[in-house]
């Protein structure tokens, strides 16, 4: 089966599987799979998971047994991963560096997670590693089901409104708005439910997912009638907002003055990027446009 880091075959469906970062755990737990291992970033001071594992918001709740941590996503511990036995290993594409080394030890998968609808790729490929095609359909069907109702759930005066989306890591860029457009995976799902996409400024061609920058002043632009806000690296959906309410120009904006602006937590809004995370991300919005 081809992924992102070459074609990988397995002799036989695996049981055992190792889950690099929380977007390959959503994937394997859309389809019924508990790992035996986990690795999430480095940066997060992580060492060992219980049961379930709680440090890892949002899908923590959902694991069932009692992984091993692996270490970093990227560069996990492979004599750790390797005394887990597994019959396959599952991440991102982003650890390519390791994939020699992660192959040598079980099959390894690494997809790409990024870019709008792509677990619906991914995850039929999957499936056929660990003999789950039948739940997979199944997973995309009801999906593409709870997406059409989304739509018709949005507030009337959201509907097909014109909305910037915008990741903001605080501190001392608190100033500075990276804004998604719709080949990104958190862009192209508020395209999904509706919305039109406000994409102020120049793009920057050096980004595949066409990300473009803004900095405070540069928000003036914006048409956008609803404005959301990711908090991302280390910073809080709270801190967004008061950072966001002590800008000058953010406020001088009419999504501001409308009280359209919203502020929401990266973990869930871009890092699981999943089915999963989509049926929560679309709680989570219900909820915060009451």
């Amino acid at each position: 089966m081809r992924h992102a880091a070459g074609t990988t075959t397995l002799p036989a469906p695996a049981i055992r599987v190792v889950a690099l970062g929380p977007h390959a755990l959503d994937l394997l737990l859309s389809l019924g799979i508990q790992p035996v291992g986990y690795g999430e970033a480095a940066q997060l001071n992580l060492r060992q998971y219980g049961s379930p594992i709680r440090q890892i918001r949002y899908l923590g709740s959902r694991v069932t047994g009692a992984p091993t941590y692996v270490g970093d996503r990227f560069k996990p511990n492979l004599e750790v991963i390797a005394s887990l036995r597994p019959d396959l290993i599952v991440g991102e594409h982003f650890a390519q560096d390791t994939y020699p080394a992660l192959n040598a030890i079980a099959p390894t998968l690494l997809f790409r997670g990024t870019h709008s609808g792509d677990w619906q790729k991914t995850l039929p490929v999957l499936a056929r590693a660990v003999n789950r095609t039948e739940r997979a359909a199944q997973v995309i069907r009801q999906r593409a089901a709870a997406a059409d109702r989304a739509r018709q759930t949005l507030p009337a005066w959201l509907r097909g409104r014109r909305a910037l989306i915008v990741w903001n890591a605080g501190g001392a860029t608190r100033d500075l708005y990276t804004v998604l457009g719709p080949a990104d995976w958190t862009g192209g799902y508020f395209q999904n439910l509706g919305l039109t996409l406000d994409l102020p400024g120049r793009q920057d061609p050096s980004l595949g997912e066409g990300y473009l920058k803004l900095s405070s002043e540069g928000l003036s632009a914006t048409r956008a009638e609803a404005i959301f806000v990711i908090a991302s690296a280390k910073n809080t959906a709270a801190q967004a907002r008061r950072d966001w309410q002590a800008n000058p120009f953010a406020q001088r904006l009419p999504a501001s003055r409308a009280g359209h602006v919203y502020f929401l937590d990266m973990q869930l809004f871009g890092r699981l990027r999943g089915p999963t995370a989509e049926d929560l991300m679309t709680r989570e919005l219900t909820r915060t446009l009451r």
